[in-house]
């Protein structure tokens, strides 16, 4: 366990790589939303698409997240849980969130 005078190491993300994912996300949900009005037939098809890669994409990543706490032993479950929240530097909070 980290002692509170020890630093944390949070790699520093430029905010292009913070944000590329959930605005191309974004951009392919606006697109299935858009092909929607242009008409019947095919662009049903490419609606259906666009508007479905948001919610496979949380259902992956939901899972991934549901499967990685599980995997973690139970004390530090408990750790993580139960642990106070500790401001580590002007725009940032670690620990649990209420």
């Amino acid at each position: 366990m980290r002692s509170s005078a020890e630093p944390s190491r949070v790699p520093q993300l430029s905010t292009w790589q913070v944000f590329r994912a959930p605005l191309l996300v974004g951009l392919v949900a606006a697109a299935g939303l858009a092909f929607g009005l242009f008409g019947d037939g095919v662009w049903d098809g490419l609606c259906w698409l666009g508007l479905s890669i948001p919610i496979v994409l949380s259902l992956i990543y939901g899972a991934r997240r549901k499967v990685g706490l599980k995997s973690a032993p139970s004390s530090v479950q408990a750790e993580a849980r139960d642990a106070p929240l500790r401001v580590i530097g002007p725009s940032r909070i670690e620990g649990k969130h209420p």
